[in-house]
């Protein structure tokens, strides 16, 4: 039984899940897996009154889900990602437009778009991008990402049309996210698709625009940053609205490789920033911030009980390293988040519960364990739904279903 205040909130249960965001205006231009919905931001805002007053931090911006939110009920926020696809799918959905010249920048694109110029790419890329973009592929999304280059305009407004074309590029890709993994597969569709692929993706982001009313300003800000070691002053924001990377071993370098490849980095780049990840999967080995309180950090009894079990049972050691250092990254990140809030603040994060060789790995106690090491008080645990174990982890020791929850903090 927890020592923690336990809510079912089974209303919630579609709200931890990316499903819904693919029919939402602008949250749907561009979508990471495991994302929850505007709606959750809604709910918790109006529960605990946060209001334009406010500001509020989201340090693992993921697709942006949070910082779009608070920018539909006009809340400040700020958002931070060690990716840089997450950053600019952030910034793309809160950017503000004028529409009228996003129109005029995409006819003059249109008119640049001819297969028959697309033979060969302008720059080398790493080998991961030319086997998923194979024969006059990659020559053609390098060949478009040239003439957005060549727009002119704002930054901001070439990288609407830089995000239109990286949430293209898995119609194309021949690997495809499968888990935390890829796998490779056959496709037909080819260089001549590319235009009216792409063009319908745009259509769709301004047929969004075009019905939106956003409020619009510089109160909403996506950037680069560790979660571990945030960039911002003690006391910068009242609420925290986010979900840390779940310990299921799915590494996103990998799930969005060729897109990090293809438009934002090379291997190596790519590599540290895997090993710099969160630890949530087996390849992590983050540089963590080396200030004297980590010190304070002390492994809790429930995270010792299923580490004991999973050695019992046999389990890779790289996955007990892992479980244990993603408790001691979420410690990290607790107790960063507490210095950047202000006193009374209300923190939520979204965690899903783990099952290694049977032995549950319960993240949302052991989270709730964490945070109050690092300073803050555990409110409550809302459980909004059940997932089900993997089917190769139901056959060997049955059906056990793992929670999902929000674990709710408050800054005394």
């Amino acid at each position: 039984m927890s020592k923690f205040r336990v809510e079912e909130r089974n209303d919630w249960r579609c709200w931890v899940t990316p499903k819904p965001l693919g029919n939402k205006p602008i949250h749907r231009w561009y979508i990471f897996p495991h994302s929850f919905t505007g709606e959750m931001v809604y709910a918790l805002c109006d529960e605990w009154g946060v209001d334009h007053n406010d500001n509020i931090l989201d340090p693992f911006a993921g697709a942006g889900t949070t910082l779009l939110a608070a920018k539909e009920k006009g809340i400040p926020a700020t958002a931070y990602d060690i990716s840089p696809l997450a950053v600019l799918a952030s910034r793309v959905k809160c950017a503000d437009y004028d529409l009228r010249r996003i129109e005029m920048m995409w006819q003059r694109l249109r008119k640049t778009m001819n297969p028959k110029q697309w033979d060969g790419a302008g720059k080398p890329y790493p080998e991961l991008v030319q086997r998923a973009l194979p024969g006059k592929l990659l020559g053609a999304f390098d060949g478009l990402g040239r003439n957005i280059a060549d727009l002119g305009g704002a930054e901001n407004e070439r990288d609407f049309f830089r995000l239109a074309l990286l949430a293209t590029l898995p119609s194309f890709s021949r690997a495809v996210a499968a888990g935390g993994w890829l796998r490779w597969v056959s496709k037909r569709n080819g260089v001549l698709s590319i235009p009216s692929e792409f063009s319908s993706r745009v259509e769709r982001m301004l047929e969004d625009l075009r019905s939106s009313n956003l409020h619009t300003g510089v109160l909403w800000r996506a950037d680069k940053a560790d979660a571990r070691s945030l960039p911002d002053k003690e006391g910068t924001y009242s609420a925290v609205i986010t979900s840390p990377p779940y310990p299921n071993r799915h590494d996103y370098t990998r799930v969005f490789g060729v897109e990090l490849m293809f438009g934002f980095m090379d291997w190596e780049q790519t590599r540290r920033l895997r090993y710099q990840s969160f630890h949530s999967h087996p390849e992590a080995r983050p540089e963590r911030p080396m200030f004297s309180s980590n010190a304070d950090y002390v492994r809790p009894r429930s995270l010792a009980r299923a580490v004991a079990g999973m050695r019992q049972k046999g389990e890779d050691r790289r996955i007990i390293e892992m479980i244990d250092g993603y408790f001691l990254d979420m410690y990290l990140v607790l107790r960063e988040a507490g210095r950047v809030c202000r006193r009374g603040a209300r923190l939520a994060f979204v965690v899903g519960n783990a099952q290694y060789r049977g032995v549950a790995v319960p993240v949302d106690e052991i989270t709730a364990e964490v945070g109050e090491q690092a300073g803050l008080e555990c409110k409550k645990l809302l459980v909004a739904r059940y997932r089900g174990n993997s089917a190769q982890q139901m056959g060997k020791y049955g059906r056990h279903p793992s929670r999902e929850s929000v674990v709710v903090f408050r800054k005394p």
